[in-house]
């Protein structure tokens, strides 16, 4: 279906312009079909997701063996996805995090 200009003959043949005509009827029936029904986003986790997360969640614990564990796997099954990539940077950096603070404290008790 072609695309009526504003400023066309309205097709319903009344002879005025569709902007003065039929227009503003169809931007309400559209308008009110965009409304109709509400739109909600419901999130749909994925192994992928739930693996991704779990890396976080045993960082928090403190299970960095672990977490690093499943970065591997993160890899291993989804090679062409950044996760398992970003993910293992993370216990890693938790490593050091820690090591840092072991230094300080020890500079701390001399």
């Amino acid at each position: 279906m072609e695309k009526i200009g504003r400023n066309a003959p309205c097709p319903c043949g009344s002879g005025k312009k569709y902007k003065k005509c039929c227009l503003p009827m169809h931007q309400e029936s559209s308008a009110q079909e965009f409304s109709a029904e509400p739109f909600t986003l419901v999130p749909e986790f994925t192994d992928l997701d739930r693996l991704s997360n779990s890396v976080v969640d045993l960082i928090e614990e403190g299970r960095l063996e672990e977490a690093e564990t499943v970065c591997h796997q993160l890899l291993v099954r989804y090679p062409d996805q950044i996760d398992g990539t970003e993910m293992l940077a993370a216990p890693l950096d938790a490593l050091r995090r820690i090591a840092c603070r072991c230094r300080n404290m020890e500079r701390h008790k001399t």
